[in-house]
């Protein structure tokens, strides 16, 4: 009689598994310390394992009260019953969450908490509205598994596949008018030339030789004549100019049908080539650079992409050369009518245009339904006008422009490239107290590598 033998598997470690998933998952032990968080932990509260770890968890989830605290007044040294007030309903708070731990332990019974606002000194008091779970483990060590879900985050994945609908269905929409517009074009620029050749002929051989002929006999010279051919001439050059530029505005539309020249390139490299290009037309603007020189090689079409850093670049240039001249005519009027005034304002401060380049690694990133363990980001941020709020979740469909002389192409034509990248682009503006000015940022989010092309950039 044989035994039946029973192959043990090993066990899967679970710190490993748990490094990659797409959760925040936080261990803590008995007396609420945090000892492990996984990586997805660190990027969405915003800071280093280092800084939490032997932390109490109930620094990061103890609701917080709205209060005026020292750092609010900093000249006011003594506390007020306010903050005395403030400060119990603090502990208060404290204590029922710690309460809240114990029961869970006692009963084995998880909680969940929604809509908690985490902004401690942990993450520079950054506001961070998260969902988690506390789920008592009892093992070898007895503790806690804590989960977070950022609300932020989901909100803006939401938001970015709902703005991509739209857009896609906007574009495909004036791709099929551009198309059916296009054509029509064609004859009529064809209907044109075909008369402005049959007019020089008539011209030349039939209408000047008998007017040659009158002119002779009756010895008189016809002006009139000569004028109103030369009109009609001018009127067949025009009808061709507009065609011409109809057609050349729905090629934009359309957008090329050429396949990217996918390549292994440097994201610095086309960034730098447009910036030798435009730093000298804007030469009152200030560059800073704040490159991540450590970043690996992605796989981009480096044509386009410099056609998107022109198009962000030229246009953060224009916004601020603008805004300048702006301020110069408001100081101007203001001379006339309080030259003092205007004085001091001109002595105590002075508008510089400043653009911003950064570029970064981003970690656990969604692009669409597309989840990336790394990502690459570009910021371009500029100190003019900025963007209105209303217009500012329209800005990349096309003829949506907020420059009196912008066609409204341009962004449209960049969020089209970015979208063959199977990337992404955002845009923020924020209002700024110095000059009146608002931070415009826009950030590109893009993979390092393109699906179903390993083989072929290999």
């Amino acid at each position: 009689m044989t035994a039946d033998v029973v192959v043990t598997k090993p066990a899967p470690n679970f710190a490993f598994m748990a490094q990659h998933l797409f959760t925040a998952i936080l261990w803590v032990d008995e007396n609420l310390t945090i000892t492990w968080l996984n990586a997805q932990a660190e990027q969405l509260l915003a800071t280093s394992s280092g800084r939490l770890l032997g932390q109490s968890i109930l620094a990061l989830l103890t609701p917080k009260t709205s209060t005026s605290t020292f750092k609010d007044h900093p000249k006011d040294h003594l506390k007020t019953h306010s903050d005395t007030h403030n400060s119990k309903k603090t502990k208060d708070a404290a204590c029922s969450l710690t309460e809240r731990f114990r029961q869970a332990k006692v009963y084995q019974q998880p909680f969940i908490d929604h809509d908690h606002l985490v902004s401690t000194q942990f993450n520079n008091h950054t506001a961070l509205l998260i969902d988690y779970s506390v789920t008592p483990v009892i093992d070898e060590q007895h503790g806690f598994i804590i989960e977070m879900w950022g609300k932020d985050r989901q909100s803006r994945i939401s938001e970015e596949q709902r703005q991509q609908q739209q857009y896609n269905v906007a574009r495909q929409m004036l791709r099929s008018v551009a198309h059916e517009i296009k054509n029509p074009l064609a004859g009529i620029r064809g209907a044109a030339q075909l008369l402005q050749r049959q007019f020089i002929k008539f011209s030349e051989g039939g209408f000047f030789a008998e007017a040659a002929l009158t002119q002779q006999s009756a010895a008189s010279p016809h002006p009139d004549k000569q004028k109103n051919a030369a009109k009609l001439r001018s009127y067949t050059d025009i009808i061709i100019a507009e065609t011409d530029r109809l057609t050349q505005l729905i090629g934009q539309f359309l957008g090329s049908h050429q396949l990217p020249n996918w390549q292994m390139l440097n994201i610095h490299e086309p960034l730098e080539h447009v910036l030798s290009l435009i730093v000298n037309q804007y030469p009152q603007v200030t560059l800073q650079r704040d490159y991540d020189l450590s970043l690996p090689e992605l796989c981009a079409d480096k044509d386009q992409l410099i056609q998107v850093f022109l198009n962000l670049i030229n246009n953060a240039c224009e916004s601020m050369t603008e805004f300048e001249q702006t301020l110069q005519q408001h100081k101007i009027s203001e001379s006339q009518e309080t030259p003092q005034a205007t004085m001091q304002m001109d002595s105590n401060s002075t508008y510089q245009p400043i653009l911003h380049l950064q570029t970064r690694v981003v970690f656990q990133h969604t692009i669409g339904s597309q989840q990336h363990k790394q990502v690459l980001q570009v910021t371009i941020t500029d100190n003019g006008s900025g963007i209105d709020a209303d217009l500012i979740g329209q800005i990349f469909f096309p003829m949506v422009t907020s420059r009196a002389a912008g066609t409204g192409l341009g962004l449209s034509i960049v969020q089209d490239i970015i979208s063959r990248h199977h990337g992404m682009i955002d845009v923020s503006s924020a209002q700024s107290s110095i000059h009146h000015t608002r931070q415009t940022q826009f950030a590109l989010y893009l993979p390092f590598s393109q699906p179903d092309l390993t083989i072929k950039t290999s």
